[in-house]
C-alpha cells in the first residue's frame, strides 16, 4: 500500500486536545520551583523520522521525549483527556495540601534504573517511602507483627512444616519463596531470555503444583503461589529480580515529593504541542514503507501517516483496535491473552495521625479484598492530619474498605474523617493495571512475541518487557522502541 513521504504526511497541529494553557503553566511553576534543567540537546540523527505514538502515558510520554532528543518529528495521540496514564496523583476532595499517587506507587533502587535516570535529569526529589516499615499482617483472621512471625510456636500453629520454620525463625516473612526458589534462580543468566535456563518444563505446570513438589506445606503454598500460574514465569520473575540485585519484596522503595505524576507532568510540558489529548486511535493500516493511523478528534475522523508507530496504550485496548493486514499469529495471540488486573484505590482521611498515639503500625496488610493493605502518604505536607492509603480489589467503596479497616485495626484512637475511593475500573481508556503471571504454556507462546515490534510498529508499556514493575517496565520498553527506530536506515 502507498504512503505519503515524511514530509508530505506532517500537518500543523490543531487547537483541540491540546493541554490546555492554564494546566500548562501550572505544571510549569511547579517544575521551575525545582530547578529544571534546560532541555538537553540529542545528537543529531542521520535523517529526522515521522514517528506516531498512540498513548500518554509514562511509555508513550517517554519514548516521545527520546524521539524528540534525537531530532525525530513525533506527534503523541492520547484517547483520554489527561496524559500519565497509570501516574496518577490525586488532590480533589483532600484537606491541606494531602495528596495521593493513585496509580503508580514506588520505585526502588536499583530495579528501577532507567526511572531513576530520570528523577536525576528533570532534578525532581525521591523521597525514601516508609510504606514497608513494620508491616502488621492479618493471616488466618489473625493480627500479627514482624516478630510474631518469627516465632516457632506461631508458624507451628499456623501449619508450616519443619523447614519452613527453621527459615522463617531466621529470615523476614516475605522471603519465605526463597526457600524454595533460591536453588533454580543462577539457572537464568541473562534476564531477556527464560528459555536458555533448561526449565522449560516448569511452564506447563501450575506454581502451586511445583511447591508441593518441592515439599512445601499448604500454608507455605498459600502465602507463596496458590495463584495457578506457570512455574516458569513466577522462577523467572523471581531471577530477574536476583539480577538486579533487588529483594523479592524490597523493604526500602521511594515515591517523588509532591506526587509521582510530577514525572509524567515533565515529560508532557517538555513535548508541548506535540501531545494532542482527546485523539484516540480508531483503526491502523501498515506497510513496508510506513503507518497510516486513523484517529477521533473533536467528533471528526482524521488520519497521521508517519513511518512508525509506536503502540503504548495497554494490551486490552490495542487489541480492541482494528489493524490491516491484521496481526501475525503469534502477536495477535500475545495481545489477546495476556492477562492484567484492575483495582481501586482508597484512601482515609483522619483528623490526627492516630496510629503515633496508639503505638500501631500504619503499614498493614489485610489481604481482604476490600482492602488488601494500606500505609501512610504524603508524610512531606506540614498537618497534623494524617492520611492512609491502600489497595483493594475493582468496585470498592470507600465505606466497605473503611469497615474492613475497622474490623481489624488494634487501636482505641482512630479518627478517620473521610474514606474516598479512586477506581481504576471505572476509567475507560486505563482500567487495566499491571499484568499478571501468565498461566501455564503462555509463557512460550508470550515471549518474545509480545514486545517484539512487527515491522514499523513497535510496543511499549507495563506490559512489553521482562517485568511487569509498571514505571520502570514502561520506560525501559520506551527507551528500546525509542531506539531501534534512531537506528532505522
Amino acid at each position: 500500500m502507498p504512503f505519503e513521504s515524511a514530509e508530505q504526511a506532517k500537518k500543523p497541529p490543531v487547537s483541540a486536545g491540546r493541554i490546555p494553557r492554564r494546566e500548562a503553566l501550572q505544571i510549569a511553576g511547579v517544575l521551575l520551583f525545582a530547578g529544571l534543567p534546560s532541555l538537553p540537546v540529542g545528537r543529531q540523527p542521520k535523517r529526522a523520522k515521522r514517528v506516531v505514538v498512540a498513548g500518554a502515558g509514562i511509555a508513550g510520554l517517554s519514548c516521545a521525549y527520546e524521539l524528540m532528543k534525537r531530532g525525530h518529528d513525533v506527534t503523541v495521540l492520547e484517547a483520554s483527556n489527561r496524559t500519565g496514564g497509570h501516574v496518577r496523583t490525586v488532590r480533589e476532595g483532600l484537606a491541606e495540601g494531602l495528596y495521593v499517587d493513585a496509580g503508580a506507587e514506588h520505585f526502588t533502587q536499583p530495579g528501577y534504573d532507567r526511572y531513576w535516570q530520570y528523577v536525576q535529569e528533570f532534578n525532581l526529589t525521591a523521597l525514601p517511602y516508609p510504606r514497608r516499615n513494620r508491616i502488621m499482617r492479618v493471616l488466618q483472621g489473625k493480627m500479627y507483627a514482624e516478630d510474631d512471625l518469627q516465632s516457632p510456636n506461631v508458624l507451628k500453629a499456623m501449619g508450616f512444616n519443619r523447614q519452613e520454620i527453621e527459615f522463617l525463625t531466621r529470615h523476614a516473612w516475605w522471603e519465605l519463596p526463597s526457600l524454595y526458589f533460591a536453588p533454580y534462580l543462577d539457572k537464568f543468566t541473562d534476564e531477556y531470555r527464560p528459555f536458555d535456563a533448561g526449565l522449560n518444563k516448569l511452564d506447563s505446570v501450575k506454581i502451586d503444583e511445583w511447591l508441593k513438589q518441592q515439599g512445601a506445606s499448604p500454608s507455605a503454598i498459600r502465602y507463596i503461589g496458590s495463584t495457578g500460574a506457570s512455574a516458569l514465569h513466577v522462577l523467572w520473575h523471581a531471577a530477574i529480580l536476583n539480577l538486579r540485585k533487588v529483594p523479592l519484596f524490597p523493604p526500602q522503595v521511594y515515591r517523588l515529593k509532591g506526587g509521582n505524576q510530577l514525572m509524567t507532568d515533565t515529560f508532557a510540558l517538555r513535548l508541548g504541542e506535540r501531545v494532542r489529548l482527546e485523539t484516540p486511535v480508531t483503526s491502523i493500516e501498515h506497510g513496508s514503507s510506513g503507518v497510516r493511523v486513523h484517529y477521533r478528534e473533536s467528533g471528526e475522523e482524521k488520519t497521521l501517516e508517519a513511518e512508525f508507530l509506536v503502540c503504548c496504550m495497554s494490551a486490552i485496548m490495542l487489541r480492541q483496535i482494528p489493524v490491516i493486514p491484521s496481526w501475525p499469529e503469534s502477536k495477535r495471540y500475545a495481545l489477546a491473552s495476556v492477562p492484567y488486573y484492575t483495582a481501586s484505590r482508597p484512601f482515609f482521611q483522619s483528623r490526627s495521625r492516630f496510629w503515633e498515639k496508639d503505638s500501631v503500625s500504619p503499614n498493614i496488610e489485610f489481604n481482604e479484598r476490600a482492602l488488601n493493605h494500606i500505609w501512610r502518604m504524603a508524610h512531606d505536607v506540614d498537618t497534623r492530619r494524617g492520611l492512609l492509603v491502600g489497595t483493594a480489589d475493582a468496585l470498592t467503596t470507600g465505606d466497605v474498605a473503611l469497615k474492613t479497616f475497622r474490623q481489624y485495626y488494634p487501636g482505641k484512637s482512630e479518627d478517620i474523617e473521610q474514606a474516598l475511593v479512586f477506581d481504576w475500573s471505572r476509567q475507560p481508556w486505563v482500567m487495566a493495571c499491571e499484568t499478571l503471571h501468565y498461566p501455564p504454556g503462555d509463557l512460550t507462546r508470550l515471549w518474545p512475541a509480545l514486545v517484539e515490534p512487527h515491522g514499523r510498529i513497535h510496543f511499549a508499556g507495563a506490559y512489553a518487557d521482562n517485568l511487569n514493575w509498571g514505571m520502570e517496565a514502561a520506560t525501559r520498553s520506551a527507551n528500546r522502541s525509542a531506539e531501534r527506530i534512531d537506528s532505522e536506515s
